[in-house]
C-alpha cells in the first residue's frame, strides 16, 4: 500500500513540476516579448493586470466545470488543456505585431489557469493530507530552479528565443505522458469531521488569501526592496525554492506553524524600511522575505486543498487558494504602479491593508486551527456514543477516527502500523455495521445522527 502511495505523490510531483516550468517559463517568454514591443509601465498593466485577471478567469471556469460535471477533471480533458494552453503559447511567442502577441498571451493566461485548475484538483484528489504541502513544495520549488537554469542558456537569452518553443513543446508532451500513463485511480475523499464547512468559512478563507496577496505584493513594491545592487534576483530563485520546500514539510508536520511564517513574512518590508542606509541587514531581510515567500505560496494552495477535501462536493474548490491569490496579485500589481510616485501612500496604505489581514487571519486561524476544549470535549462524547451505538470494537473506533480525520486507507496503515488488507477489512466491517455503503456515507451518517 506505501508502494501506491508513493505513485500517487510522485507522480502529482511530476504534473506539478512540469507544468509550472513550462507555463511560468511561457508566461515570461511572453513577457519579454511585449518589453520589446510595448516598453514601459504598460507591459506591467498587461502581464500582472490584465494577465493574472484571465490566469484567475481560467481556474473559475474549471472550477465552474468540475462543479457542474466533475469528469471534466479527467485525464483527457487535462491534456486537452495543456495542447490547448501550448498552441496559445507558440502563437504568442510567434507573432510579430502587438495585438497578435495580446490576444494569444491572454488565451495562454487564460490556459494557464485552467491548468493550474487541473494539477491542484489532482493534489487535493491524489495526495494525503500529511504529504500534500510536501508534494506541492517540492514540485514548485524544483520547477522555479528549472525556470532559472533555463534562463541562462543562450547568454541568458533562452526564454527570448525561438528555440525555447521546442522546449516547451517537449515538456508540454511529457506533461501529458505523464497523465495519460497514470494507472493508479484518484482515491474518493474523506471528508475530515474536525469542523463543518460553511459559506462562510468560505467566504473568510478567500478574504484572507486575497488580503494576504494583495499586502504581499504591496509590500515588495517598496522602495527599500530595491537591492539589484547587493544581491542578484536569479539568486533570489534558489531562496524562494528553499522556501517552497521547507514550508511544505512544515506545513505538513503543523498546519497552523505554517500559517502563522506566512503571516509573519508580511511584516518583513516594514523592516526593510528602517534599515534602508544599512545595506548588510536590509539584504538579509529581503532573502528572508523570498525565503518566507515559499510559505505564502504554499499556504494558499493547501489551505483550499484541505477545504475541498471535506466532501465529494467541494472538490471544485481545490483552486480556489489560487484564484483568490491570483485576485490579490492583480490588486496588488495595479496598487504598485498606480503609487509609485506616492512611495509614502503606498506604505501607509499597505500597512492599513496588512492591519485587516491580520484580523481576518486571526478569525480564520481561530475557526481552523484552535477548536474550544468544549468542543474536542463534545466531540469525544459523540464519537464515543456513536461507537457504542454500533457496537464498534477498540480497532474499529481507530480506523473510524482516522477516517473521520480524512484519512486514505495507505494513511491509516501507516498510522496504525496495519496492513492495508486490514484496513480495508475493518473498513467493510464498520460500511457493515453501520448499514453504510462507502466511506462517505459514513461520515454523513456521523454526522447526521447527533447533529
Amino acid at each position: 500500500m506505501k508502494r501506491l502511495s508513493l505513485t500517487r505523490n510522485t507522480n502529482c510531483f511530476l504534473v506539478i513540476f512540469l507544468c509550472f516550468l513550462w507555463t511560468s517559463s511561457g508566461y515570461l517568454t511572453w513577457l519579454y516579448r511585449l518589453l520589446d514591443l510595448m516598453p514601459g509601465p504598460g507591459t506591467e498593466i498587461a502581464t500582472e493586470v490584465v494577465g493574472y485577471l484571465f490566469q484567475a478567469l481560467g481556474l473559475l471556469i474549471f472550477a465552474l466545470a468540475v462543479r457542474v460535471r466533475p469528469k471534466a477533471a479527467g485525464k483527457k480533458s487535462f491534456s486537452i488543456a495543456v495542447g490547448a494552453d501550448l498552441l496559445l503559447l507558440i502563437g504568442a511567442g510567434l507573432s510579430r505585431g502587438l495585438t497578435e502577441v495580446l490576444v494569444f498571451g491572454y488565451g495562454m493566461n487564460l490556459f494557464h489557469g485552467i491548468v493550474a485548475g487541473f494539477y491542484l484538483h489532482r493534489l487535493a484528489v491524489m495526495v494525503e493530507w500529511p504529504r500534500r504541502g510536501t508534494v506541492f513544495g517540492l514540485g514548485y520549488g524544483a520547477a522555479s530552479v528549472g525556470a532559472w537554469l533555463l534562463s541562462l542558456f543562450g547568454g541568458g537569452n533562452f526564454l527570448r528565443s525561438g528555440a525555447v518553443l521546442v522546449v516547451y513543446v517537449l515538456m508540454a508532451a511529457v506533461t501529458v505522458w505523464v497523465i495519460l500513463n497514470e494507472k493508479q485511480p484518484a482515491e474518493e475523499p474523506s471528508p475530515s469531521d474536525r469542523h463543518d464547512f460553511t459559506v462562510r468559512l468560505l467566504l473568510l478563507a478567500g478574504a484572507t488569501v486575497f488580503l494576504l496577496s494583495l499586502v504581499k505584493n504591496l509590500g515588495f513594491s517598496f522602495p527599500a526592496a530595491d537591492l539589484s545592487q547587493g544581491i542578484s534576483l536569479e539568486l533570489s530563485r534558489v531562496f524562494y525554492a528553499a522556501g517552497l520546500v521547507i514550508a511544505g514539510i512544515v506545513s505538513d508536520r503543523e498546519r497552523k506553524y505554517g500559517a502563522i511564517c506566512c503571516v509573519a513574512s508580511l511584516g518583513i518590508p516594514f523592516l526593510m524600511i528602517a534599515l534602508t542606509n544599512s545595506l548588510g541587514p536590509s539584504i538579509l531581510f529581503w532573502i528572508l522575505n523570498y525565503f518566507l515567500f515559499g510559505f505564502f505560496t504554499v499556504f494558499r494552495v493547501v489551505l483550499f486543498s484541505d477545504i475541498s477535501r471535506r466532501s465529494p462536493d467541494l472538490l471544485y474548490l481545490a483552486g480556489f487558494g489560487l484564484l483568490f491569490g491570483r485576485l490579490g496579485d492583480t490588486a496588488g500589481s495595479f496598487g504598485c504602479i498606480a503609487l509609485s510616485g506616492s512611495p509614502m501612500m503606498l506604505v501607509v496604505l499597505t500597512a492599513i491593508l496588512y492591519t485587516l489581514t491580520i484580523l481576518a487571519f486571526f478569525m480564520l486561524y481561530q475557526k481552523i486551527y484552535t477548536p474550544s476544549p468544549l468542543q474536542e470535549k463534545n466531540d469525544q462524547e459523540v464519537f464515543d456514543a456513536f461507537s457504542e451505538k454500533y457496537d464498534l470494537s477498540s480497532r474499529e473506533r481507530e480506523v473510524l477516527q482516522l477516517v473521520l480525520e480524512g484519512q486514505s486507507s495507505p494513511e491509516i496503515a501507516e498510522s496504525l502500523y496495519i496492513s492495508g488488507n486490514t484496513v480495508k477489512f475493518h473498513v467493510r466491517n464498520l460500511l457493515k455495521k453501520t448499514g453504510c455503503d462507502s466511506r462517505v456515507s459514513l461520515v454523513a451518517l456521523y454526522r447526521k445522527t447527533f447533529s
